[in-house]
């Protein structure tokens, strides 16, 4: 790292109810760019912000991980395959990771490090909202990828 690469802060937030519109699958992380495709295929205009992630496991999980492609909704519509409801809002910390996702292990260890030292088990799913990532035509550079990881508090 860069001397002039501030290392990200874990901060305390509140995060509002959101409607989402999601598949979750058992696999690799990046098995999940086929549900987003389909999710952004079926839900086009209603896609009301960045697509986010949720994961169920409590460890990293490399080819088995329990995962949830979720895409935010204006409105609800039903779709076969999807689940469309609203995830509950709630406290939570947040920590901005920058850049590729194989490097997001890191900042993994830092948000549960802080969440241990607070002494609190977060509720599951943690969420990972995809700020800045690949576009569906152009490669992004992995280096600018902005994800921001959040644990809900109990």
């Amino acid at each position: 790292m860069g001397t002039n690469d501030a290392e990200p802060q874990v901060e305390e937030k509140r995060l509002e109810p959101l409607l989402v519109a999601g598949i979750r699958m058992r696999g690799r992380y990046r098995d999940c760019g086929v549900a987003f495709g389909k999710l952004g295929r079926q839900f086009g205009r209603l896609i009301s912000g960045p697509p986010l992630l949720l994961i169920y496991d409590r460890e990293f999980r490399e080819d088995d991980a329990d995962f949830e492609a979720c895409l935010p909704l204006r409105e609800a519509r039903a779709a076969e395959g999807v689940d469309v409801r609203e995830l509950p809002g709630g406290r939570c910390l947040s920590l901005l990771h920058r850049g590729p996702y194989e490097e997001i292990g890191r900042s993994y260890g830092r948000l549960f490090q802080h969440l241990q030292t607070l002494g609190v088990q977060p509720e599951l799913p943690t969420r990972e909202v995809y700020l800045k990532g690949p576009g569906m035509f152009f490669r992004g550079n992995p280096r600018k990828y902005l994800t921001e990881i959040q644990a809900l508090l109990p």
